[in-house]
């Protein structure tokens, strides 16, 4: 492969959640090959996909092949496939998108099998959470291969942004990501319901107006709603105040009616 044109071919390996988000985000751009050992998430990801499946020797015959099994089993899902490629006489680009798992590991498992020699592996890290990958968020994915970057960012042109950079960060990203977001939305589920909040508005918060805030992060102050809640947050930071527990006055105002 000599440039982005030459991948035509995407191979899933693994069709789990990450996998089945690719699977269709990719499609449209690239025949894919959905694989898995484990047959019936293999069929349900078909059926999500509207992707047909295949065996694990034709999945090696795609120019590239994205590892998107769990990460204590990228070993053996690379050295497995690995192995059948080279004895097709295949050398398909694999892809590790397990952020946990060190790049140059499993470099270092195909450097050891001499026959193996040619098969590449190469590091891609996504910055994201599988909803937001599954709704079309644009994100970050990063490399620390210079050496395939054409491929790669054929790969991810319609996924986010590639960047070269340090692998090893993003995975304590995600992490830490993860939990200031599961924080948030703990902390306004509480808070909502402490004023009584009917629960089916409190969800509405959560999912809509905290990740819809969230994904317009930073946010521009071009608007009197913005600005107003912004001048808010930063009176309650020079002041802050105990969390009111005020129940409404009447149950038509926090319960509304629901269609």
């Amino acid at each position: 492969m000599t440039g982005a044109t030459a991948l035509r071919t995407v191979g899933i390996a693994g069709t789990g959640r990450l996998g089945t988000v690719l699977a269709a985000r990719l499609k449209d751009r690239f025949a894919v090959l959905l694989y898995d050992t484990d047959r019936a998430s293999a069929r349900r990801a078909a059926a999500t996909t509207a992707l047909p499946l295949t065996d694990a020797e034709t999945l090696v015959t795609a120019d590239a092949v994205l590892l998107c099994v769990p990460p204590e089993e990228t070993d053996d899902a690379l050295l497995g496939l690995a192995r059948r490629a080279a004895r097709a006489g295949r050398r398909p680009l694999f892809v590790s998108l397990a952020t946990s798992v060190p790049t140059a590991r499993l470099r270092s498992l195909l450097a050891r099998s001499p026959d193996l020699l040619g098969i590449d592996v190469v590091g891609l890290k996504p910055v994201c959470q599988f909803a937001a990958l599954a709704r079309g968020v644009p994100t970050v994915l990063v490399t620390e291969d210079t050496g395939r970057l054409a491929e790669l960012r054929h790969l991810a042109s319609g996924l986010g942004t590639l960047l070269v950079g340090d692998e090893s960060v993003v995975g304590p990203v995600n992490r830490a990501a993860t939990k200031a977001a599961l924080r948030a939305c703990d902390g306004l589920a509480d808070e909502l319901s402490a004023r009584g909040v009917d629960p089916l508005l409190v969800r509405a918060a959560v999912r809509n107006v905290l990740a819809g805030t969230a994904l317009d992060h930073p946010p521009a102050p071009d608007n009197s709603y913005t600005r107003s809640v912004l001048a808010e947050l930063a009176a309650e930071q020079a002041h802050p105040r105990p969390l009111s527990r005020t129940v409404p006055a009447t149950t038509a105002e926090t319960k509304g009616t629901r269609a």
